[in-house]
């Protein structure tokens, strides 16, 4: 088991993990498509509690000192990419801080971002957004990452605690920075491997008790459950209630959940799971199950 979501050491517990875990398991992981992990990872940055405070890493992060970055435009960074490291080198060398040149002697100005704009467009790109947003966010997980451990090895004793919380943070965010087979990893942290921790520097510290349970709720929502076997019905998705998800999904706000529930047993759906998944009090995100079964994604 590892305090990192990403690890392959999340799949080695089998031992002691019951047989119809792992069979749950390899259900949940053949259904995570890139799209459901991203929003997965975005929603549990928003919504489940992560220190001692109880407060999410969307609230945290804003009164933590690396929350806003300046940034290069995603163009900056493509640039970078393509060229050796050498010549790059020389396209910086002795330019003033304010601005960057990169080939032509153009400037590449820097604008402010948040923890919550890097956020934002992690999902949006997960629903086909264009890929400016993702560039930008992902060298902005990075540089938090180096701006976190900058003030944790700083002189300040007084503020240690607060730095290492600051640091794990941003090390949390950090998991973001590239997609890859990997990150069906989590599923496996939080259903079968969940170690209750999360790292902080050189040690562990215990996570929020809440944190499972909100993250096993938001995995629910976003993929509905093994013993799920429902065939979605053409003639439930009338015009009003593809109208009502959409909405629903475009601006996170799902308190109209039991009102989809009435225009889909309206047009005669009688599925139990799907009518008592929109009419419970719970959570739901993005990427819900019922919503993209009714709006045909993935």
């Amino acid at each position: 088991m590892s305090h990192r979501r990403h690890s392959d050491e999340n799949r080695a517990g089998r031992g002691s993990t019951p047989p119809e875990t792992w069979r749950d398991l390899e259900w949940f992981r053949r259904r995570a498509t890139r799209r459901k992990l991203v929003l997965l990872e975005c929603a549990i940055v928003r919504h489940a509690p992560f220190a001692d405070c109880g407060r999410p890493l969307w609230e945290l992060m804003e009164d933590l000192p690396w929350f806003r970055q300046l940034m290069l435009p995603a163009e900056w960074y493509r640039l970078r990419d393509l060229m050796m490291p050498a010549e790059w080198s020389r396209h910086l060398r002795g330019l003033p801080p304010s601005t960057h040149v990169g080939g032509a002697g153009r400037s590449w100005p820097n604008s402010w971002v948040t923890g919550h704009e890097a956020i934002e467009w992690l999902e949006d790109h997960a629903d086909g957004g264009d890929a400016d947003g993702l560039i930008v966010a992902r060298e902005y997980f990075r540089d938090v990452e180096y701006a976190a451990e900058a003030d944790f090895l700083g002189p300040s004793t007084e503020l240690r605690d607060d730095f290492e919380v600051s640091y794990a943070a941003a090390d949390w965010l950090k998991e973001l920075c590239e997609f890859d087979e990997t990150w069906r990893n989590v599923l496996d942290y939080y259903l079968a491997s969940f170690p209750g921790t999360f790292c902080r520097w050189a040690s562990l510290r215990p996570i929020h008790p809440e944190h499972h349970p909100v993250a096993l709720e938001l995995i629910d929502d976003l993929f509905g459950h093994p013993s799920h076997n429902i065939q979605f019905g053409a003639a439930w998705r009338t015009p009003e209630a593809v109208a009502l998800a959409s909405r629903m999904d475009a601006t996170r706000d799902f308190t109209d959940a039991p009102l989809l529930a009435d225009l889909l047993e309206a047009a005669s759906c009688d599925n139990r799971d799907v009518l008592s998944h929109c009419r419970a009090d719970r959570r739901h995100i993005r990427g819900c199950w019922v919503v993209d079964r009714l709006l045909r994604r993935d």
